[in-house]
């Protein structure tokens, strides 16, 4: 997987209440709840109240009246779609599941509680789920603009981008005028490739919304895959403007100005953020300025709060390495002493006929071409959103179980190492997997894992070298924002049924290869606590 410290996306779902014409999406408030009932009790006067304060945006006084008129048993589809609605946007996705699932026993053709339900499993990562949701709001109601718009949100985190492009731009055509689906839409345009069309989405997106932060924002980033570093600069820095603490236009900006070797603007930007990304960043920028005692003194001084910072403990151990002295960062000084190999032989006797009934099981979880944002180029990725380890089959889940007892085996093996790699082993086996397939000319480029502690690759289908290490995996301390030709490396040539173990920290890619087959692996990460 990509390091991807700076999310260059924000993809939004709207929530429809009924009758309040209008998504709650920004309310971020603690709600505090008057005990006192109302001292009202009609069914209808409840509900009118309820709906007077909700249109109102006096959040606290709707919740107290939606409460007290599901305290006393009674039973009406909007009540229970709106608290639901409420519940969402305050982050209770769960109970937020439970009043919309509600609304919809009630009335189920209420085709508004169809789509908050989908907006709401979303949120919970169950994508398969919100697409039935949306798409039964779509069949309850055609002209439903932003169930159209929702579903295709949901399409484009299922990697099923054509069909997200239909869904928002049927949506577009029964309202023109919503900014959120132009900015949706443009995203899916950027993914799938088609820059100048997803130019125009947020250039519409801005036009209907002039204060659109993030539409700004993401102009910015297509702006600056199209060359035009100007306008880029621009658009992030309207989006900065109208948006003072968005880290992620702060830190877009901040490569820009990297990118364009100035340092000091890029360094200002990143300093603004003061997150884990950022502070990494920064170091790495002084770097470029030259300023090395500055990035020991202030590695020292975050040593406690970046004690698992992936991406600071990768500059770390470039960094110490270059100018033989430890930093003050304790996470894995020397990652490439921690690696890792054994094999699926080791375990079972038949293992090549396992890794063919592997091979066969993943033919049938699906994949996208060189998925954005990732670092797979000419092959095919496992969607973000699907872990291989989940609910997976029979041989899969035995592979697993192979997994945790070679962890044990690396954690004995490096157990009385003093780095807080190894003394702060996550306690829970809590596993991600994907599995990539290259082919011809393929490559993952160089990149660390920033969510994992330790990360690992299983190799199903290998590739001939050819004496030139094609396919192979590299290792080495040098970064995309950092390099110097005298770093250490290593060169792994896998075997079919390799399993290579190492920290999430240590920067790796795939040599490219000519040969024309396919070169297949299961990676994971073991997920800190």
């Amino acid at each position: 997987m990509a390091d991807r410290q700076i999310d260059k996306k924000e993809g939004r779902s709207k929530l429809k209440t009924f009758p309040i014409p209008f998504a709650l999406r920004e309310i971020k408030e603690n709600i505090t709840i008057n005990t006192n009932p109302p001292s009202i009790s009609s069914k209808e006067e409840i509900i009118n109240q309820a709906f007077k304060f909700h249109s109102q945006n006096n959040i606290s006084e709707a919740v107290r009246y939606y409460q007290f008129f599901i305290k006393q048993g009674f039973a009406d589809h909007r009540v229970f779609a709106n608290y639901g609605a409420i519940l969402k946007n305050l982050g209770k996705s769960k109970e937020a599941e439970l009043t919309t699932r509600k609304a919809i026993e009630i009335q189920p053709d209420f085709a508004e509680a169809h789509s908050n339900l989908g907006t709401i499993l979303k949120d919970l990562g169950r994508l398969e789920e919100a697409e039935l949701s949306q798409r039964k709001a779509v069949e309850l109601k055609p002209d439903f603009a932003e169930a159209h718009s929702n579903l295709g949100t949901i399409l484009k985190d299922l990697g099923r981008l054509q069909e997200a492009e239909s869904s928002q731009r049927k949506a577009i055509e029964i309202q023109p005028d919503i900014a959120d689906t132009h900015y949706n839409l443009g995203n899916t345009l950027k993914d799938l490739g088609k820059l100048k069309e997803a130019e125009l989405s947020f250039r519409k997106a801005i036009e209907i919304q002039p204060d659109f932060a993030n539409a700004h924002l993401n102009l910015g980033i297509i702006l600056k895959d199209l060359e035009k570093l100007k306008e880029a600069e621009t658009s992030y820095s309207k989006a900065i403007q109208l948006n003072p603490n968005s880290n992620l236009a702060l830190m877009n900006r901040a490569q820009l100005f990297f990118e364009n070797k100035e340092f000091d603007k890029a360094l200002r930007d990143s300093d603004l953020c003061n997150s884990a990304g950022s502070r990494a960043f920064s170091l790495e920028t002084l770097y470029a300025l030259g300023r090395i005692e500055e990035i020991y003194q202030r590695i020292e001084k975050t040593s406690k709060l970046d004690e698992g910072n992936i991406r600071l403990a990768a500059f770390s151990s470039f960094i110490a390495e270059k100018e033989k002295k430890d930093t003050s960062n304790n996470f894995c000084r020397n990652p490439l002493s921690f690696l890792y190999f054994s094999n699926l032989k080791f375990h079972l006797k038949e293992y090549e006929d396992f890794i063919k009934e592997i091979i066969n099981e993943l033919a049938n979880i699906k994949t996208i071409w060189e998925p954005p944002n990732q670092t797979t180029f000419g092959g095919f990725q496992t969607p973000i959103n699907i872990n291989l380890f989940s609910n997976s089959s029979e041989k899969i889940s035995s592979l697993k179980s192979i997994i945790l007892n070679e962890l044990d085996s690396y954690y004995f093996k490096f157990e009385k190492e003093s780095c807080s790699y190894i003394e702060k082993w996550p306690s829970n086996k809590n596993l991600t997997a994907w599995h990539v397939i290259l082919k011809k000319q393929g490559y993952q480029s160089a990149h660390i894992h920033p969510a994992g502690w330790l990360s690992g690759v299983i190799y199903l289908k290998v590739v001939p070298p050819l004496e030139r290490d094609e396919g192979a995996i590299k290792f080495s301390l040098n970064g995309g924002n950092y390099f110097d030709v005298n770093s250490p490396q290593l060169i792994h040539q896998p075997e079919t049924g390799d399993i290579v173990l190492f920290p999430s920290s240590l920067h790796h890619r795939t040599i490219p290869f000519s040969t024309d087959t396919d070169r297949i692996v299961i990676a994971f990460d073991l997920i800190p606590n």
